[in-house]
């Protein structure tokens, strides 16, 4: 238990952050960028688990994606943490289906066939698109984003935060549901919904859930929506159940998945939970902490620096001649080489750019240039799957002998799932079999497509995922994985860099904008900053979507620990439907803003 003892001594230190640690009431806190919010909840999990919550009762612990649950699951064993029964570590739609949906709902009139199968996501486009061309709408006008955040708005409950629905989106909703529910399917968004069904219908289900569950806990709040909200509010209102909540509203830029800042709010400002906030950063410089303010434009925010640092924040303001490309140019043949210069290493650069064109085209000048580079956006996600044949190659790698059961464990569970469940003598030999094939696979680790095509092969993992139910797309996915291997050439995925994930080996990092929620650097690089690009010039006159702009800004800007480049284009030619046309466009209201504030 060293490691507990000793993040929880460093935590003592603030008084924020140990008041959290310590409530034993049900709790909101407000973790700022850099404030230590993951420190913070696995910490009290611990405290949870070895001094509050006495086996067979344990707790739940609930985030909104996968990387988020690797972290902090982790973190966790780094602390000491031993695996018990009755501990879930998930995401939400893990949680509704494991803890909820299955073990109950075959007690109830639901017209859900068991057991669940989870549609494709083509299917789930294919079914879209009909019905957008069946009723005659612009596809142009209208995104199958617009139609799932209807679907999260529609669930009734306690909260009073209320939205305007948008009336052709939700027509699409209604009649997209009906279709999911005639193929006798689920997707995501209906398997979060059906669990707030459950919880906020039957006592049952409540009080057996309060039995096993006396603390939940939610990492990042606000990028849950309401279906989630009200599932949390459901238990707090009618069980005896604790909640643990941590996110910041701030930092809330996934309004196009039905997240908005609002949720969080409402939860914090309850009178019957503990409101902290944690307002040291423990990141950034000062400097920094106050340019990402300027950005939020909003009174209030008093977050301070926990960390020395021994040289000045620079912010820099580059402004190119024309086109994006200038701006490329600029970023490699200049500012990578002076950060170099400085013995800034690769790993603690980022640039950050709009979207997936501008990845592309900045990735192919990298590799034109032979300055390495990791992309933090793929095009194919880091599922189950993905993430344990990381794991996989990690353990390769390192021969980590220790880690291997928590291999096994999974390639079992998905075994089971998909082929059949293995006796006692199976077990025993499929764990020889997949123990020796990962060992022979290290005749592969030069070249990753060749590993990973021999581990699925020996696995036959293609026939065990072809008929999933679970993971429908999967088969998809894994093609588009060897799609973007081949695209890179090898040069940003060996065996190594495969296994680290998520994490830059010696490489510049290049993100999108919103993609980069979670990371840090000591210098961030920001393209694209002018008016119209951003914000987008359709969201400056929508106060709700100016705002959204402006904490994805405030996201940006807070990535940075010391250094802040801000580019932009004097000018730009476009195809137009009037032809071809030149523009000059002003710089972004945030550049002007936090020009102002530096000078």
């Amino acid at each position: 238990m060293i490691p507990y003892e000793k993040k929880l001594e460093q935590i003592k230190k603030d008084e924020s952050q140990y008041a959290a640690y310590n409530s034993n009431v049900s709790t909101v806190v407000k973790a700022g960028p850099g404030s230590g919010k993951t420190t913070v909840l696995t910490l009290k999990i611990m405290k949870l688990l070895y001094e509050k919550i006495k086996p067979p009762r344990g707790l739940a612990c609930i985030t909104y994606n996968k990387e988020a649950v690797k972290e902090f699951t982790n973190r966790l064993y780094d602390l000491g943490y031993k695996k018990r029964q009755n501990v879930f570590l998930g995401t939400v739609h893990a949680f509704c289906i494991a803890e909820v949906i299955s073990p109950y709902i075959h007690l109830y009139e639901y017209d859900v066939p068991l057991p669940l199968t989870i549609i494709s996501e083509k299917d789930r486009k294919q079914i879209y698109d009909n019905i957008v061309s069946e009723l005659d709408y612009d596809p142009k006008k209208i995104r199958i984003e617009d139609m799932d955040k209807e679907r999260t708005l529609s669930i009734d409950g306690i909260s009073s935060v209320a939205l305007e629905p948008f009336e052709v989106a939700l027509r699409i909703a209604k009649e997209y549901e009906i279709r999911l529910r005639s193929k006798g399917m689920v997707d995501f968004i209906e398997i979060v919904k059906m669990a707030t069904l459950l919880i906020q219908n039957h006592y049952y289900v409540r009080k057996c859930l309060e039995a096993k569950f006396p603390w939940i806990l939610i990492d990042e709040y606000q990028d849950l929506g309401k279906p989630l909200h009200e599932m949390v509010l459901a238990l707090f209102h009618k069980t005896n159940i604790k909640i643990f909540a941590v996110g910041d509203p701030d930092q809330s830029i996934y309004s196009f998945n039905g997240a908005i800042p609002d949720y969080l709010n409402e939860l914090y400002r309850h009178p019957n939970i503990l409101p902290i906030e944690l307002f040291t950063n423990y990141r950034s410089h000062q400097d920094i902490i106050d340019a990402s303010l300027v950005g939020l434009n909003q009174e209030g925010r008093k977050y301070i620096s926990g960390k020395d640092f021994k040289s000045e924040a620079e912010f820099h303001f580059v402004t190119c001649e024309e086109e994006l490309d200038d701006q490329y140019n600029d970023v490699v043949n200049s500012i990578i080489p002076e950060c170099i210069e400085k013995g800034i290493p690769l790993e603690e650069i980022c640039i950050l750019v709009q979207g997936g064109k501008e990845i592309k085209a900045i990735g192919n000048l990298l590799a034109k240039t032979n300055i390495p580079f990791y992309v933090s956006k793929f095009d194919f996600k880091r599922s189950d799957v993905v993430m344990w044949l990381e794991s996989c190659a990690a353990w390769v790698i390192n021969n980590e002998n220790e880690s291997f059961s928590k291999l096994f464990d999974f390639w079992v569970s998905l075994y089971n799932r998909h082929i059949k469940v293995l006796t006692l003598t199976q077990l025993m030999q499929e764990r020889k079999k997949v123990y020796k094939m990962l060992a022979e696979s290290r005749t592969f680790t030069n070249n990753l497509e060749e590993w990973l095509n021999f581990v699925i092969e020996e696995l036959k993992l293609n026939s065990v995922l072809e008929s999933s139910k679970v993971y429908p797309d999967e088969l998809d996915n894994l093609t588009l994985l060897f799609r973007e291997i081949k695209d890179q050439n090898q040069s940003n995925y060996d065996l190594e860099k495969f296994a680290n994930l998520g994490k830059a080996v010696n490489q510049v990092t290049v993100s999108t904008r919103h993609s980069s929620k979670g990371l840090e650097f000591e210098v961030v690089i920001m393209l694209g900053m002018e008016d119209g690009t951003f914000p987008y010039y359709l969201n400056v006159n929508d106060p709700k979507k100016l705002s959204e702009d402006r904490r994805v800004f405030f996201v940006c800007v807070s990535r940075a620990k010391r250094i802040c480049y801000l580019l932009r284009s004097k000018k730009y030619t476009r195809m137009t439907w009037n032809g071809q046309r030149t523009f000059y466009p002003k710089p972004s209201i945030f550049w002007k803003e936090l020009y102002q504030s530096v000078k």
